[in-house]
């Protein structure tokens, strides 16, 4: 036995024992309701009135394990095997990176727009949830998605089975521009963006464990897919169509930039909630 009885309330101060030099309070609040809201199916009410209900061997064998996963800096959301984003719940593992608050705001922010797009492309898909998350906004639109990675594609196409939403997957590497010829009035983009000079400031749950391919890029062009997307979009959006980007706070201003040269108009550029230049919203002249 690693804690004193197997109450919940008692396991969850071995929880934070365990972790509170890693994370803050809250985050271990958050995580450990989870935890075992997850592992028991239960809602926000089941899990205040069961703080006395006993955990079986298997459940505390199940604690212990996600500790010791969470010590080696294992990403919490692989480690649970899924996550929530824009109100879905999105299967994720090593194979792509981990569906970001963030990203949520870049969806939020397009949902604002009031826009009607009857055709709608992710470039670098990862997960699937960002063209599963406009789907279920737009539900008549058609959506695209594509990737680079097999094993991102795949778990992609898991989720749309799962949450029942259709997306069209397919493999596509950018920077040589195999895209399909079709057209759209919506391209949405979460590129690659973080230098590689950069990968000592990165924490170790996500340089250690996240998808390389999909987190960096090399220095002497840290825009290379930023400016084959927006080339490729100035031929694939409809008239009036819309490109979304969110982007590494150190190259917003390059990068509005380089949309000013391609012609693009009514470029709007925006901050995350931490008030880091993140989003990038332009339209086909």
């Amino acid at each position: 036995m690693f804690v004193k009885d197997n109450k919940i309330d008692t396991c969850k101060h071995y929880f934070y024992d365990r972790l509170k030099g890693q994370f803050s309070s809250l985050a271990l609040q958050q995580m450990w309701k989870t935890l075992i809201c997850n592992r028991y199916n239960w809602d926000n009410a089941q899990f205040l009135l069961n703080q006395q209900v006993s955990l079986s061997e298997s459940d505390l064998l199940y604690v212990r394990d996600f500790v010791k996963r969470l010590q080696a800096h294992e990403p919490f959301q692989y480690i649970l095997g899924k996550t929530n984003f824009y109100g879905l719940s999105i299967f994720c593992n090593s194979d792509a990176l981990i569906p970001r608050p963030e990203t949520e705001e870049l969806i939020g922010w397009i949902r604002k727009c009031n826009l009607k797009p009857l055709s709608i492309l992710d470039i670098g898909t990862g997960t699937g949830c960002i063209a599963l998350a406009l789907k279920s906004i737009f539900p008549c639109a058609s959506v695209n998605a594509c990737d680079l990675s097999e094993k991102a594609l795949s778990l992609a196409k898991k989720n749309a089975e799962n949450l029942k939403l259709p997306v069209e997957f397919k493999k596509v590497n950018v920077l040589t521009r195999n895209f399909d010829k079709k057209k759209y009035d919506l391209i949405v983009s979460n590129p690659p963006y973080v230098m590689r000079s950069e990968v000592k400031e990165i924490a170790p749950n996500v340089k250690d464990f996240e998808p390389h391919l999909a987190l960096f890029v090399e220095d002497d062009d840290p825009l290379i897919f930023y400016k084959k997307i927006a080339d490729y979009a100035l031929k694939s959006l409809n008239p009036d169509g819309l490109l979304f980007f969110e982007t590494h706070h150190k190259f917003h201003i390059e990068l509005q930039n380089e949309m000013i040269e391609r012609g693009y108009i009514n470029i709007e550029l925006r901050k995350d909630l931490q008030g880091q230049d993140r989003f990038l919203k332009a339209q086909i002249p």
